[in-house]
């Protein structure tokens, strides 16, 4: 049975370290499904990390006060592109799997693109068919693959590219 959150809000700068530590742990313990690897941001100053919550909509699931989910959204720039955002870093701790947090965080940050933009982004790794099923649960549609986006010591990985038409 899955673990339930007692929290959701907006991650602020005061949450840098603990949102960096779960953001490499999910690379490190689900290398397949993001596009980068730990190394990229394990070096990345806090202060880095504080600007991109400050800037960023950035949405937090706890348990306690143990931060263990995480999704963010970031508006494209530029008067031909503020019309879209981008979807990303969605991750939560395996055992929260199917404790709804997953449907409470993309609820946060699709009420606040509502607000914001009329289209939503992202990309997914394609042997990621958990994390497709879930976009699409929520009305993502694929438009393309983009091949061998992800090099690993494993191999080259396919990344979908997906999108929501919230007008």
């Amino acid at each position: 049975m899955a673990v339930k959150v007692d929290l959701l809000r907006r991650l602020d700068p005061r949450d840098a370290a603990a949102f960096q530590a779960l953001r490499l742990e999910g690379f490190a313990t689900q290398p397949r499904a993001f596009r980068y690897a730990p190394e990229d941001e394990a070096d990345l100053p806090l202060a880095r990390v504080a600007s991109r919550l400050a800037h960023d909509f950035v949405v937090g699931a706890f348990s306690g006060t143990t931060l263990v989910g995480v999704g963010g959204l970031q508006r494209c720039t530029g008067r031909r592109l503020r019309h879209k955002a981008l979807l990303w870093g969605m991750y939560l701790r395996p055992e929260f799997h199917g404790s709804g947090a997953a449907n409470e965080i993309m609820t946060r940050l699709l009420a606040e693109a509502r607000r914001e933009v009329e289209i939503v982004t992202l990309t997914v790794m394609r042997d990621n068919p958990r994390a497709i099923r879930f976009y699409e649960r929520w009305g993502f549609v694929a438009y393309g693959v983009e091949p061998a986006a992800v090099k690993t010591g494993d191999g080259y990985f396919d990344e979908v590219s997906m999108s929501l038409r919230l007008s």
